[in-house]
């Protein structure tokens, strides 16, 4: 192969060649050992390396879109601090000096909740409890608030080293009320079963008694005036009076009907009614002071968050003021690295691709694209929000000491390893068609050319030799 009829390319080879070089393709390259020599003939090293071309972009570090956590009112007398992390399981903030807890779970508590209660609000509290280990009782669905699940919620105040809400002035106060309730049902159950034990017994023995003596008696007087009568002997038996059989009988009958009066079942229904009032009065009194001696809680007392830790954003209210509405803003408290992408980049970038993150310090991290959205229009601004790309980065504590920060995102789209590499400006575009490169000795070598990256291309002989280290001209 001759010079004639070769065009030095320079920077335009590629382009003659049909390869499109962006302005947004990088390389992991070196410069060249170039050996500038005579003016005219300045010569470089053929090199035997890797080339590896991509989509390069800025981006930033972040924790995501924060969410607002809202309480149950009350005054506030502890405050997290922004940037803090937290667990499900612990405390993160106190209200009016009792502890305001996280747990993992899908809906928030909206009502205070006691013994007894049910529905999907005590369904989550318990679930976020045994998530948590403790043994808070039957997870099924609609399971009421009961012993086993206010155990819980004592351990776990204990385990956080508070005390029980049920130890709480208002909650004692309750409880002794409820207490006081129960005594008197105590009271009125015991003096309706006295009143119904009372009329079941009937008139006393010793009416009883006197009752069988007046029949007993009345009988004699009737069989002594019936002798009376039949003798014909009253002088002899007694007056007139004791042998009138007729009045002997009717004292005898109405002897018998008191003493039936005395012997007949008693009516005891109205008796039977107090007592099941009272009982009935009893059972809800007792039922309200065994919920009076467990601990309850709500808004006020426990948060409800969707992950197992949060990072507080920022805080929104003030020591001393209520917490009603939004208190803090949170985040998720895995960092990773986003960035804004044209129509055309998105287009470039799939989910699952491989990329690396390069930290302002120069340290370059893994990163896997997680997510990639299109440009949308904000519904409220009507702004375009950009399609932008999301990079999860699993070293975690490497980010964690560089902070938030800007950094660059490359996306390795091609790569060639063990290739000879040249300068772009020493392939010539020859007038026939096809490159070559000229060596120091003035031979031309034909060449294919692959992966251009930055300034340097990778190429395969074509006619003749060419190894590493050989020295060809540069433009």
């Amino acid at each position: 192969m001759t010079k004639k009829g070769w065009i030095a390319a320079g920077a335009t080879v590629a382009l003659a060649a049909g390869v499109t070089v962006a302005a947004v393709w990088w390389g992991n390259s070196r410069a060249a050992d170039i050996d500038y020599g005579e003016a005219e003939r300045r010569t470089a090293a053929v090199e035997r390396t890797s080339l590896a071309s991509g989509l390069e972009l800025r981006g930033t570090l972040a924790y995501g879109e924060p969410r607002n956590l809202g309480g149950g009112g009350g005054v506030v007398t502890k405050l997290p601090e922004a940037g803090s992390v937290h667990k499900v399981g612990e405390p993160l903030l106190e209200v009016e000096g009792n502890p305001v807890f996280l747990l993992q779970g899908a809906i928030p508590l909206w009502r205070d909740l006691a013994a007894g209660m049910s529905g999907i609000d005590v369904d989550t509290l318990r679930q976020g409890l045994v998530d948590l280990g403790y043994s808070a009782g039957d997870t099924a669905a609609a399971t009421p608030y009961d012993a086993a699940l206010a155990g819980a919620i004592d351990a776990l105040y204990a385990a956080g080293g508070y005390p029980a809400p049920s130890t709480r002035p208002d909650a004692v106060a309750s409880r002794e009320e409820a207490n006081q309730e129960l005594a008197a049902a105590r009271e009125s159950a015991a003096a309706a079963e006295q009143a119904l034990k009372q009329a079941r017994q009937g008139p006393s023995g010793q009416a009883k008694s006197e009752a069988d003596e007046a029949v007993a008696a009345a009988g004699r007087a009737l069989a002594k005036a019936q002798r009376c009568s039949e003798e014909d002997r009253a002088a002899q038996y007694g007056t007139a009076g004791e042998c009138d059989v007729e009045a002997a009988q009717g004292v005898l009958n109405t002897a018998r009907a008191a003493l039936a009066d005395l012997t007949k079942a008693v009516d005891t229904a109205a008796e039977q009614a107090a007592v099941t009032s009272a009982n009935a009065a009893l059972a809800a009194a007792q039922t309200r002071a065994d919920r009076a001696a467990l601990s309850a809680v709500g808004p006020k007392d426990i948060l409800i968050v969707p992950t197992a830790e949060m990072r507080v954003d920022q805080v929104a209210v003030q020591l001393g003021l209520s917490a009603d509405g939004s208190i803090i803003s949170y985040t998720d408290t895995t960092i990773f690295a986003n960035a804004d992408l044209t129509d055309a980049q998105r287009k470039l970038i799939v989910t699952g691709a491989e990329v690396e993150v390069a930290l302002p310090d120069g340290t370059i991290l893994a990163g896997v694209v997680g997510d990639v959205t299109a440009s949308r229009q904000d519904p409220q601004t009507y702004e375009t929000i950009p399609a932008r790309a999301r990079v999860d980065i699993a070293d975690q504590a490497v980010l964690a000491e560089a902070g938030l920060s800007g950094v660059t995102i490359s996306i390795i789209q091609d790569e060639a390893a063990d290739a000879l590499v040249v300068p772009v400006t020493a392939l010539l575009a020859l007038s026939e068609g096809g490159y070559a490169v000229e060596l120091e000795d003035g031979r031309l070598i034909g060449v294919d050319v692959g992966l251009i990256q930055d300034t340097r291309a990778q190429i395969t002989p074509t006619t003749g030799d060419l190894s590493e280290g050989d020295l060809v001209v540069i433009a």
